[in-house]
């Protein structure tokens, strides 16, 4: 089947709580798993994910955020009962007693299938993030909104996290 014939789902992370980002990164990983060609546009604190080290920031409220955004998937709290972090630390012990996948292998299981990444470029400019402060993967882009929006409309799932 070409790509032009898959079936397409694409899925906004806007949330960089762990929770959330488990659930975009299983659906993604799962559709790509069903011969879906699946996306994910990263913005707002779904940055985190995309996020390998804390650059330089050029005024003192960039540095703020960049402070606070966490850098990358083991950072990450819950949406709720996070507890300054304690909820988080007892939702990973809770994955990893189930056998579950934490969010960084989903993330590494969702590179393997090729999920494409794109990173919003109007959040990158806003907090200062530069393009060398992200992960490395060869699926990942830098696009707009113009860009999630041509891919939402070729997509038959479209869904908001």
């Amino acid at each position: 089947m070409s790509t032009q014939d898959q079936p397409k789902i694409c899925i906004i992370l806007f949330s960089g709580d762990m929770d959330k980002a488990l659930s975009a990164l299983a659906m993604a990983w799962t559709a790509a798993g069903q011969g879906y060609q699946a996306s994910i546009f990263f913005t707002f604190w779904g940055m985190s994910l995309l996020r390998k080290k804390r650059g330089a920031a050029q005024n003192s409220l960039e540095k703020l955020f960049k402070l606070l955004l966490p850098v990358g998937p083991e950072r990450l709290g819950l949406s709720k009962m996070n507890f300054a972090g304690i909820g988080g630390f007892f939702m990973k012990k809770l994955i990893r007693l189930r056998g579950n996948e934490t969010v960084s292998e989903m993330l590494a299981l969702t590179m393997e299938r090729k999920v494409n990444f794109i990173a919003c470029q109007g959040t990158l400019e806003m907090l200062g993030i530069k393009e060398s402060e992200l992960i490395e993967y060869e699926q990942l882009t830098i696009g707009d909104v113009v860009t999630f929006l041509n891919l939402a409309e070729k997509s038959q799932i479209q869904l908001f996290i």
